[in-house]
């Protein structure tokens, strides 16, 4: 707008009020351009066009000023046009469009007599402008950068903490795991209290216990850890597998899987029951596969 009124306030004088009015349209244009362009670093053919209509907007002024004052208007509103584009990362562009602006007035300069002073110092006046804003981007830029790089140590050094933290609460599982599973008899032979035959039968059912809660993270379950369990006492081998983890079992599956696993537990009163979770992607979501008397087969299909 003040440019617009500065415009204006010259038309007294010029030549010709139309070249006025078309340059005007001109920056209107360059502004619309350079506000609908919402990317950080603006588009090389939006510059391009700031650039070309900056320069038209000089070229067709220049040669209408018949004195100076807010008759070369068209100068400061370039050089203006350029400090913008220099402030969304085109400083090279700024420059060079600056320096065909100041050509074109220079040019004008050597054209008309005894305004060629006149001219140099009235680009002179504007080059602050774009000066400044390409040391403002200039700063931006490397203040972005430091900051890019504290959040990138401050991401690393969180991902270090939660990774830290995630190794520990696993550990702390573990050692529960173990404490629950053979805590009691840890102590007894700590202790040097002799193991019975029946003390022994249950360090091997610990053992394969926690052997599960390796192989088998998703079968972890109180339910299916009973089951197991009570199998193993009844003398049952039992195998679990987990192909499929670290992929979470598809929501709803999980129930259906505890419910066979448990009901083909409890059935099996020898011989061997092998429960595995296939990987992700197979038709299949589990199979259930019992060897005793009779050898049968339990598949879950994948939902």
């Amino acid at each position: 707008m003040t440019i617009s009124a500065l415009a204006l306030l010259s038309l007294d004088d010029v030549e010709s009020a139309t070249p006025v009015y078309i340059s005007i349209a001109l920056f209107a244009s360059i502004w619309f351009v350079l506000t609908h362009d919402t990317r950080p670093r603006v588009g090389v053919g939006a510059s391009i066009y700031v650039i070309v209509a900056s320069i038209v907007a000089a070229a067709i002024s220049s040669h209408n000023a018949m004195v100076g004052g807010f008759s070369q208007w068209y100068v400061g509103a370039g050089a203006l046009a350029m400090f913008y584009l220099s402030l969304r990362r085109r400083n090279l562009l700024a420059w060079l469009g600056f320096a065909a602006i100041g050509g074109v007035v220079i040019l004008w300069g050597l054209s008309t007599e005894d305004r060629l002073l006149e001219a140099i110092l009235l680009v002179a006046r504007q080059a602050p402008f774009v000066l400044v804003g390409s040391l403002f981007s200039l700063g931006m830029r490397r203040t972005r950068q430091r900051l890019d790089g504290i959040h990138s140590v401050e991401t690393a050094r969180a991902a270090a903490e939660a990774a830290a933290l995630a190794r520990t609460a696993e550990r702390s599982r573990r050692l529960a795991g173990l404490d629950a599973a053979v805590g009691v008899q840890l102590q007894r032979i700590a202790d040097g209290d002799e193991l019975t035959d029946d003390d022994r039968a249950e360090l091997l059912i610990a053992e394969a216990r926690l052997r599960d809660s390796l192989r088998a993270r998703q079968l972890d379950l109180p339910e299916i850890v009973a089951a197991v369990q009570r199998a193993r006492r009844r003398g049952v081998t039992v195998v679990l597998l987990d192909d499929r983890y670290p992929l979470p079992l598809p929501i709803g599956a999980l129930s259906t899987v505890t419910e066979a696993a448990v009901r083909i537990l409890d059935e099996t009163a020898d011989g061997s029951v092998t429960i595995r979770l296939l990987p992700a992607g197979r038709a299949l979501l589990a199979t259930m596969v019992t060897d005793d008397e009779e050898y049968s087969r339990i598949e879950i299909p994948a939902p």
